[in-house]
């Protein structure tokens, strides 16, 4: 990487003659990381699983339209064995969720939706390995599903066995759930929100009001 040592009159003038310059600091280059510090690669990134259960999860994708709020949901539902309702997305919050390049391409679905899978699923493989520590147990005996790890005569809830702590373990290469036992994706299901749309709650763009300045 190259300084260029120009004064503000010397960079008009080249502008001015037709010469575009492009400088690259290193302070710009994307680190590839969230608001937390938490670099992409871990569960924490990406979902958060509260003390009552609710799992909260991160995307930079925004829903203009296509319902990708609930074909999302529907890729974690499935990989943690959750109901859908027990789940939130949080979509393009740039102070909370990673880089992952915007909304753009009919990208979501071939993109997002497979790493939302491995992380959903590298949180359920974990809450697994927890549970089994706890109990001293065999984790072969241990099932995750409807939001409890349970088997060997022990249970516990998923916000239990996370403690309200990020889960930053990293996103590890699990097996997905294979289409023919798909509960939930591939499935219709009531789009996330609905209700608000066709009752009028639902906000959008033109109904927000900004202070005045």
């Amino acid at each position: 990487m190259k300084r260029l040592e120009l004064t503000r009159r010397e960079v008009l003038a080249r502008l001015g003659g037709g010469v575009l310059v492009l400088a690259f600091a290193p302070a710009c280059v994307a680190q590839n990381r969230n608001s937390g510090g938490q670099a992409n690669d871990r569960i924490a990134a990406w979902l958060h699983i509260g003390p009552e259960g609710k799992v909260t999860v991160f995307t930079g994708k925004v829903e203009v339209g296509q319902d990708i709020r609930t074909s999302l949901t529907q890729a974690v539902a499935e990989e943690l064995r959750l109901p859908m309702d027990a789940i939130e997305l949080v979509m393009g919050d740039t102070d909370r969720v990673p880089f992952d390049q915007g909304t753009f391409g009919s990208r979501t679905t071939p993109t997002m939706a497979p790493i939302l899978r491995r992380a959903a699923a590298s949180a359920r493989e974990t809450l697994l390995d927890l549970a089994a520590a706890r109990w001293s147990v065999d984790r072969s005996g241990l099932v995750a599903e409807g939001g409890t790890v349970r088997g060997g005569g022990h249970s516990a809830t998923y916000g239990d066995l996370a403690k309200d702590q990020p889960l930053d373990k990293p996103v590890r290469e699990v097996p997905l759930t294979e289409p023919k036992d798909w509960k939930v994706m591939g499935r219709p299901m009531p789009k996330v929100g609905g209700r608000a749309i066709v009752t009028g709650r639902h906000a959008y763009t033109s109904d927000l009001r900004r202070p005045a300045c």
